[in-house]
């Protein structure tokens, strides 16, 4: 397996350190007496999900194997670093990885991350993560096994200077964030990804949580409840704002102040052509965009279409959304940072989501302040894709994705 750099002249290493609401960020060569670098810059996100699942596949067959990243599924993400890195992508965020002992038969993830320093040109940055169910955590048996699987991942790559950090799982915790027993083995597990990246000779890394929105409320309970992150992650889809998600950050924050991502943001880029609702909006940052009716105009219906150029609903609303999205983080930011950017969801459409990985469909579920009108969650890539060669399918960027590469060129 290839090594990540090792002590002595030319080698790297990275420092994510949080001083307040901001993260910091600083690499220096790594020296033998273990001296400290100078004190980081301020890190903003421009971040991207990452799971680049093909056509026909789901995320747990070849070659993603449940874990992107894994040297076995070069093909693919040699395929999308240099796009990523070329649209301004400074970091990923991606579901799971798989960890010692289990990568004995996957594989190890040490080629990406080697690819994503670049030799520290340009490098994408890494947020890992293990996926576990939250009713794990009420399990003392699960809390255990999952405390070592997080803390052996965050061992083992905690000196490749590409990783960021590490997310605890996804989406898990909305049913039991007002009970202090699950933040009390959340906490088993948070800390023991810290000790893993202290024991695998890099203490400074980002661990973080990557919950769902409901009123930002894992935010509220975990700062009550002394939850061990060094940062909040919440996936947010308020579309084309984020209403009033900052007063909500800073009011459950102000007690005891930490870095806020957005783990997600985006929106489908379907529209149904069975329904005949309309979306409208208005430029201001603040502004939010409604489709009317602002219930199903039409009759259930799975069969969607890429949102077209002209018409109502059509692509200019989604591209509207990306950037206005974008715009409100980086104001955020700079806004005595009450966010520190966010991962756009996602980097590609994945088929499987619909219930089917080899048709493109889309859901019956209406969402009033998306683009297109629905939720449609295999259809929110920048990138649309078609079969290819094998397992590697084209890529047809979408005019969202040159859009958010303008925003994020205009701020530094």
């Amino acid at each position: 397996m290839p090594s990540p750099p090792t002590p002595g002249p030319g080698s790297a290493d990275t420092y994510f350190t949080v001083s307040g609401r901001y993260i910091d960020l600083s690499d220096a060569p790594v020296e033998p007496s273990g001296a400290r670098p100078a004190a980081g810059v301020k890190f903003f996100v421009k971040g991207m999900v990452y799971s680049p699942t093909p056509i026909g596949t789901t995320v747990g067959e070849p070659p993603l194997l449940n874990d992107a990243l894994r040297n076995g599924n070069s093909a693919i993400w040699s395929r999308d670093l240099p796009r990523l890195r070329s649209m301004g992508v400074n970091a990923i965020h991606v579901y799971n990885v798989v960890p010692p002992p289990d990568d004995t038969t996957t594989g190890p993830i040490s080629d990406f991350l080697n690819a994503a320093w670049n030799g520290g040109k340009q490098p994408v940055y890494v947020i890992m993560s293990i996926y576990f169910a939250g009713d794990k955590l009420y399990d003392k048996n699960e809390v255990t096994k999952f405390a070592k699987k997080y803390h052996d991942l965050d061992a083992k790559y905690a000196m490749y200077p590409s990783v960021m950090g590490v997310a605890i799982s996804n989406e898990i915790g909305e049913k039991y964030w007002t009970d202090p027993k699950w933040w009390q083995a959340f906490n088993v597990i948070a800390r023991a990804a810290k000790q893993g990246f202290a024991d695998g000779g890099d203490a400074d890394k980002i661990v973080t949580t990557s919950e769902a929105d409901y009123d930002a409320d894992a935010i509220k309970y975990g700062t009550q409840n002394g939850a061990a992150v060094d940062a909040w992650g919440v996936n947010i889809y308020r579309g084309r704002t984020v209403t009033n998600l900052f007063a909500q950050i800073k009011e459950y924050t102000k007690s005891s102040p930490k870095p806020v991502i957005l783990t997600e943001y985006g929106a489908s880029a379907a529209y149904h052509p069975a329904w005949k609702n309309r979306y409208e909006y208005k430029t201001g940052l603040n502004d939010r965009g409604v489709c009317i009716p602002n219930t199903r105009n039409g009759p259930p219906s799975t069969d969607v279409k890429e949102l077209p150029p002209s018409g109502n609903p059509n692509m200019a609303g989604l591209v509207d959304l990306v950037t206005n999205n974008a715009k409100l983080l980086y104001s955020g930011y700079k806004d005595g940072g009450v966010v520190s950017g966010g991962f756009y969801f996602e980097w590609s459409d994945e088929w499987w989501k619909a219930g089917n990985p080899s048709k493109h469909l889309g859901s019956d579920y209406f969402k009033d302040y998306f683009p297109g009108c629905g939720e449609d969650a295999g259809w929110f890539g920048l990138n649309a894709v078609s079969k290819g060669s094998g397992t590697v399918d084209v890529l047809k960027p979408r005019p969202t994705l040159s859009a958010l590469k303008t925003t994020w060129s205009s701020q530094p």
